[in-house]
C-alpha cells in the first residue's frame, strides 16, 4: 500500500509539473501566464480504472503538488461535503457542473479536471507492476478557456531499477 501511494505521488508530481516520457512535449503556457490562477479547485477525478478506490486515493495525493507550487488548493474534504450535500456524489456529475456555477459557489480563479485511466497492481510471473496513469485539464473559471492539460504515468518498475528495495 506505500508504494501505491508513493506512485500516486510521484505521478502527481509528474502530470502536475508537465513532465512528459519520451521527447520533450512543447506546450504554449501564455494562456496559463496571462490568467495567473492563484486559487485551485480540484474536482474528484473520473475514474476509468478497474480500482473501485482509485479517485479518491488519487485526489488525496495530486493537491499536494499544487499546493506546494504556491496555489491556494480548496480542501477536498470540504468540496466533496459540498457536493455530496448538494447531491452529487459521482464525479461524472461533478463534472458536468458548468465552469460559471463553479466560480459562483468556491470563486476560484481554475478548476483542474482530472481522469484515472490505469491504477493498481498487474502481477506477472516474478515480478508485480504497479502503475497510475491519469489525465489533467486546467480550466480558468474566469473565461472558461483550457490553460493546461497533459497526462503522465508512473509505475513502481521505475523506482526498481534505482534502488534495492
Amino acid at each position: 500500500m506505500k508504494k501505491l501511494v508513493r506512485v500516486c505521488g510521484v505521478l502527481a508530481v509528474l502530470l502536475l509539473a508537465g513532465c512528459a516520457s519520451g521527447p520533450t512535449a512543447v506546450y504554449d503556457y501564455t494562456k496559463l501566464k496571462e490568467e495567473n490562477p492563484l486559487s485551485i479547485l480540484v474536482l474528484p477525478p473520473l475514474n476509468e480504472s478497474l480500482e473501485v478506490d482509485a479517485s479518491y486515493s488519487f485526489l488525496s495525493q495530486v493537491t499536494y503538488p499544487l499546493a506546494e507550487s504556491g496555489y491556494y488548493v480548496f480542501p477536498v474534504a470540504m468540496v466533496n461535503d459540498l457536493f455530496k450535500h448538494n447531491g452529487m456524489t459521482e464525479p461524472g456529475e461533478i463534472h458536468g457542473v458548468p465552469a460559471e456555477k463553479l466560480r459562483e459557489i468556491f470563486a476560484a480563479d481554475a478548476v483542474v479536471y482530472l481522469k484515472i485511466t490505469e491504477f493498481g497492481t498487474s502481477y506477472k510471473v516474478l515480478n508485480s507492476d504497479t502503475r497510475v496513469t491519469a489525465e489533467a485539464r486546467l480550466v480558468s473559471l474566469k473565461t472558461g478557456e483550457e490553460l493546461w492539460q497533459g497526462a503522465a504515468s508512473a509505475s513502481s518498475t521505475e523506482q526498481q531499477s534505482n534502488s534495492s528495495d
